[in-house]
C-alpha cells in the first residue's frame, strides 16, 4: 500500500479526474476527503465506492474560492483524521469561448475557481504540512495551460497560472519536505467529456496526437499516486504532462 493511512484532501473529487484520483488513492490505502461543491449525489456515489474498497472517507461540501468555506473544511478534516498529508487541487471549471466572447464575469469566475481556489487551499493547508515536516501538494493543470488553448482562453491562462503557482509553492515547501508538483492532462475520457469527444473538433485534436486516442482517468491518477507516495522524494516544482504526445503530432 503506497499511501497507507495517508490523509488525502481532494477538491472536486465527486466526478471525473478527481473521482479517479480518489479511487486510486483508496486502493493504495489512503484516507480520503471527498471535496465537492454542488453535486451531493455524485459525492455520495464516490463515497460508497470507496467504502467498498474499505477506504475511510468523509464528504465535505465547500467552495474553493471562499476562504472561510475552505477553512471550515480543513478544520473538519483535522477533527476527523488529525492531519493532512496530501492536497490535490483538482477543482476546476471550463466554458469554451473565443477571446472576444469572454465577459469580465466569466473571466473572474474561471480565475476564482481554477487558480484562486488552488491558492487558498494551499495557503490554508501548507502550514499544517510545515508542522508535520512532510507533505505533498498535487495541482491539476492542463495541456491548455502549456500551449495556450485558443477556444478556452480564460481556462488556459488559469491553468498556466497553476504551473507557476506550483513552482512558487515548491520553493516555500522545500525546507519542510513538502513536495509540490503539477499534472497537466491532455484529452482525457471521463463522464464529463465522453460526449464532447465524439465531435469532429475533438476528433481533429485527437488526430494531432501521437497516440491518436484520448487518455483514461487511470493515466492521470496513476501519476498522482506516484507523486503522493513516499516512493519518490526528489521530484518537486515539476509539471508532468499526460497528453498522449500532443506536442509532437502537429
Amino acid at each position: 500500500m503506497r499511501l497507507d493511512d495517508k490523509v488525502c484532501f481532494i477538491t472536486g473529487a465527486s466526478r471525473g479526474i478527481g473521482r479517479g484520483i480518489a479511487v486510486s488513492f483508496a486502493k493504495e490505502g489512503a484516507k480520503v476527503v471527498i471535496g465537492y461543491h454542488e453535486n451531493i449525489k455524485e459525492a455520495k456515489n464516490t463515497s460508497r465506492f470507496l467504502e467498498k474498497l474499505n477506504c475511510e472517507n468523509i464528504i465535505l461540501k465547500f467552495d474553493v474560492k471562499n476562504r472561510k468555506s475552505v477553512q471550515k473544511a480543513v478544520r473538519e478534516t483535522l477533527d476527523s483524521f488529525g492531519c493532512i498529508d496530501v492536497l490535490v487541487n483538482n477543482a476546476g471549471i471550463n466554458k469554451q469561448k473565443t477571446f472576444y466572447e469572454i465577459s469580465d464575469d466569466e473571466w473572474d469566475l474561471i480565475m476564482a475557481v481554477n487558480l484562486k481556489g488552488a491558492f487558498i487551499c494551499s495557503q490554508e493547508i501548507m502550514p499544517i504540512m510545515e508542522k508535520q515536516k512532510n507533505g505533498r501538494i498535487i495541482n491539476i493543470s492542463s495541456v491548455s495551460g502549456q500551449y495556450g488553448g485558443p477556444k478556452t482562453v480564460h481556462y488556459a491562462v488559469s491553468k498556466a497560472g497553476i504551473i507557476s503557482l506550483t513552482q512558487v509553492l515548491a520553493r516555500y515547501g522545500a525546507p519542510y519536505n513538502i513536495l509540490v508538483n503539477a499534472i497537466a492532462p491532455g484529452i482525457i475520457e471521463t463522464d464529463l467529456t465522453r460526449d464532447e469527444l465524439k465531435t469532429d473538433i475533438a476528433q481533429q485534436t485527437i488526430d494531432w496526437m501521437l497516440l491518436k486516442r484520448p487518455g483514461q482517468v487511470a493515466d492521470v491518477s496513476s501519476v498522482a499516486v506516484m507523486l503522493a507516495s513516499d516512493e519518490q522524494n526528489f521530484i518537486t516544482g515539476q509539471t508532468i504532462s499526460v497528453n498522449g504526445g500532443s506536442y509532437f503530432g502537429r
